[in-house]
């Protein structure tokens, strides 16, 4: 699921556990800063071995991506402009990808997940609350 903000700027993508289907899918476009993609594969499959060469980029935004492993949050999802433009649920097993604008998380329950982003990370200058 993605979620666009009024002039079709990507804010977010959902991948739901349960939505993953075979194979290898990924959700963002070869231009998007930060790629995401779920996988299910068949057992003894293999991906082949590689590595990522060093390559200049330029990387205008933090993306930032929450994998639950346990639990439920409540995900709010803002525009640039900061005002809401969506509410959902995550639960046990479903992943989000933040692209632009902002975002909040509450703790329904206990949870237990993992946070992606790009480093260097600065926090006095790369994170803003509202």
């Amino acid at each position: 699921m993605k979620i666009h903000d009024e002039n079709k700027n990507l804010l977010a993508i959902v991948i739901r556990s349960e939505q993953i289907e075979k194979g290898k899918n990924f959700v963002t476009n070869n231009d998007n800063e930060f790629q995401l993609a779920s996988f299910l594969l068949d057992e003894n499959e293999v991906i082949e071995k590689h590595y990522h060469p060093q390559q200049e980029r330029n990387i205008k935004n933090t993306s930032e991506v929450l994998v639950l492993l346990e639990g439920e949050m409540l995900i709010e999802i803002f525009n640039s402009n900061l005002e809401l433009v969506d509410t959902m649920s995550l639960y046990s097993g479903d992943t989000i990808g933040f692209y632009a604008g902002g975002h909040g998380i509450k703790l329904i329950t206990e949870c237990k997940f993992i946070e992606v982003k790009q480093g260097p990370f600065n926090e006095s200058t790369d994170k803003k609350r509202f």
